[in-house]
């Protein structure tokens, strides 16, 4: 890697790891996560490139960074709500805000290399307790919402995910938020019933329709 040897390398009083991370969240989404480089990131900040080395080790490191900033704004809350399906309709809908935000975490919140962290899916699992005593089915029924909540979410923000897309030329298959809502519900009571003939013994501890009704 060439060292950028311009003056303004040497001093860059106002950077900071937090100021970087803000300054790649708002190229990442105006330009995307192909368009995000150590050098374009300079020009951004009127930095040097190396300047940014000393707070970032990599671009891997900030692809890992902006992931968790995204994700950070739309935090699981602790506690989880008591209620399995209340506490998946959250999981779902604060991470449908932030693929809609940010539609580039698709990609990096899916890779190993950019984002390991397991918060989430030890939350969601978790909560699941209230439907399964078994780990391991709690595990696939969270990785089933989430890849529910992207796949939706990848035809909800795809014209934005092409490079010179326009948002206004929407596709007729292009799901909408009532789409999610409806998939998502149908998801969750396939998970109850597939709960129900794991352990036929244990009914679910609680059950609930949106908006607080009884199941018909």
């Amino acid at each position: 890697m060439a060292i950028d040897k311009q003056p303004r390398q040497a001093s860059s009083p106002g950077l900071s790891r937090d100021v970087i991370v803000a300054a790649a969240l708002r190229v990442a989404d105006a330009e995307g996560v192909a368009a995000l480089s150590m050098r374009r990131l300079a020009t951004e900040l009127d930095s040097g490139v190396m300047s940014l080395y000393r707070h970032v080790a990599n671009k891997d490191a900030l692809l890992t960074a902006i992931t968790q900033a995204a994700c950070d704004e739309h935090p699981y809350p602790d506690p989880a709500p008591d209620d399995w399906r209340e506490a998946m309709r959250l999981a779902a809908r604060l991470d449908w805000e932030v693929y809609c935000a940010h539609p580039w975490a698709l990609v990096t919140s899916s890779s190993a290399r950019h984002f390991s962290d397991t918060t989430c899916l030890d939350w969601m699992v978790d909560a699941l307790a209230g439907l399964t005593d078994d780990p391991d089915l709690a595990r696939s029924f969270a990785i089933a919402v989430w890849s529910y909540v992207q796949g939706v979410c990848i035809q909800h923000v795809a014209q934005q995910l092409l490079p010179g897309g326009d948002e206004r030329e929407q596709s007729p298959l292009r799901a909408t938020e009532a789409d999610f809502e409806t998939g998502l519900e149908t998801l969750l009571d396939g998970m109850e019933q597939r709960a129900l003939r794991t352990a036929p013994s244990r009914a679910p501890r609680t059950f609930s329709a949106p908006g607080g009704r009884p199941p018909a």
